[in-house]
């Protein structure tokens, strides 16, 4: 215990403890002390990207040939082809020794844990530790992923791909696609928002919207009505090189018949002929599925019966085209199709981000 003599001065019991405060710091600031005050950067990266972590002789043989043929096939659906995801790529040792290498977004690391001399399947096995290797080998086939996040950065999204021989590895990676896919979709959500409603939501058009379709939709606020009439609402942003447009509207609802690719046509021509033009006479919107197929799938939009559609659109008599994505979305209390359309017009432009930023705000959707 340590006492101060009677009329020690206030100041000189101050300085004693900022001794004190700076001694403990110092203590506490050695090699394994330093780690828990040390503070995890931002994870970055472009969105729909892909680091992928693995031995060299994986990614310059079939294995590597399989993710490339599967995670970066073509992106549905867009006038010239872009893929699902940029892939990179990343060997194990430039990945452990490079700390910056270690601060993306978005990792998939895939190693044969059987393999005694893949770096990969060491690193891959001091990062998983004892319970998810034992997981794995009780049931290879249902517990060959792991999913982590914030491992070295904040934001940050890493998938473990396990296999207990080449051939598996193969067949996970296939089989296993469309899901580490939605999980980089996922994690893109956060800087597709940020960049979406950077300047804001207009929050009076949101009101608008709701009170005549029946719809709760966020709607940035550089996104400007060119149409309102109460049955439809076409919205634009436009910048010096891209043009982006929502339309919304609705149909009365009859049977599920209606969600199909076939109606999907029939009620965005609709509207595209009656809303959407140029300065030319005679010019209108219309699906073109002569060039491209129009791809549709049914699906659960936040709770409600749907059907998703996606192609290229044309104006007819002048030449104007580009990529859309729509989704009829049932709305039982008012017995009513709800039509969202996401369509834009970015020539000599990549295309796939700026659908997904379109993508994103469609989801926001909710029928309440």
């Amino acid at each position: 215990m340590m006492y101060f003599k009677k009329g020690e001065s206030i100041s000189k019991v101050s300085i004693l403890l900022v001794w004190l405060t700076i001694a403990l710091f110092s203590n506490a600031c050695t090699k394994d002390g330093a780690s828990q005050f040390k503070m995890k950067p931002n994870a970055f990266g472009e969105i729909a990207s892909l680091v992928v972590v693995a031995d060299k002789e994986i990614w310059d043989g079939p294995i590597g040939d399989t993710i490339r043929y599967y995670y970066s096939s073509a992106y549905l659906i867009l006038p010239q082809p872009e893929p699902i995801l940029d892939l990179k790529y990343f060997s194990p040792t430039d990945f452990k020794n490079v700390p910056l290498k270690r601060e993306l977004k978005s990792y998939l690391i895939l190693a044969n844990i059987n393999d005694e001399s893949s770096p990969t399947a060491s690193l891959m096995k001091k990062e998983l530790g004892p319970k998810n290797l034992d997981l794995f080998l009780t049931n290879p086939q249902k517990n060959n992923v792991v999913v982590g996040y914030d491992r070295w950065a904040k934001g940050q999204l890493i998938m473990f791909q396990m296999a207990d021989s080449q051939e598996s590895l193969v067949e996970n990676l296939k089989a296993n696609m469309p899901t580490l896919v939605k999980k980089v979709r996922s994690q893109d959500a956060v800087p597709l928002g940020a960049n979406a409603y950077q300047s804001g939501r207009n929050t009076t058009l949101e009101a608008d919207i709701e009170a005549k379709m029946n719809v709760r939709l966020k709607i940035p606020n550089d996104f400007l009505p060119a149409i309102n009439d109460g049955k439809a609402f076409w919205l634009r942003k436009e910048t010096d090189k891209a043009s982006f447009n929502l339309l919304i509207s609705t149909f009365n609802y009859t049977d599920t018949k209606q969600f199909s690719v076939e109606n999907l046509k029939a009620m965005r021509d609709t509207l595209g002929k009656k809303y959407v033009s140029t300065r030319t006479p005679n010019s209108y919107m219309i699906v073109n599925d002569v060039d491209l197929p129009l791809y549709g799938q049914s699906l659960n939009f936040n709770g409600k019966y749907a059907f998703e559609g996606r192609g290229i659109w044309e104006i007819e008599n002048d030449y104007m085209a580009g990529a859309f994505i729509c989704y009829l979305i049932h709305n039982p209390k008012t017995n009513q199709i709800v039509l969202i359309d996401g369509f834009l017009y970015a020539p000599g432009e990549t295309k796939r981000n700026k659908m997904l930023q379109l993508e994103h705000i469609i989801q926001t959707a909710i029928i309440p």
